[in-house]
């Protein structure tokens, strides 16, 4: 079993930004919402998982966090997007996700010093 998941709360909106560009870039290879639809399908014989419903669930809780960003804390904000991600992000596309957030963490660390 791999490590546990973490989303620390002051990188929530980092986190929103990089899924919903992974669950809604076409040409991403990132996220595979159909994959996890047909996962969520063989577990739970009965329902019909489709990859709309992670679209559609992701974009309620983007919806939420930005019209009422008064209403959830960054320890919240974390939580939802893990939540999500738990159900909706398989383990090999977890690790590209986690990539894309570090690289969108050191293109937003500001240069304090300049030189050697």
């Amino acid at each position: 079993m791999g490590r546990k998941r973490v989303i620390a709360p002051e990188e929530a909106s980092l986190w929103l930004s990089v899924l919903l560009d992974a669950a809604f870039d076409p040409a991403s290879t990132a996220l595979d919402l159909q994959r996890s639809a047909d996962v969520q399908n063989h577990t739970e014989p009965g329902r019909d998982w489709q990859a709309r419903h992670g679209q559609t669930d992701l974009l309620a809780i983007a919806s939420d966090l930005t019209q009422y960003p008064h209403d959830y804390n960054d320890a919240r904000r974390a939580e939802l997007l893990l939540a999500w991600a738990e159900r909706w992000v398989q383990p090999d596309d977890w690790q590209r996700l986690q990539g894309r957030v570090r690289k969108r963490r050191q293109r937003a660390v500001p240069i304090t010093k300049w030189g050697p």
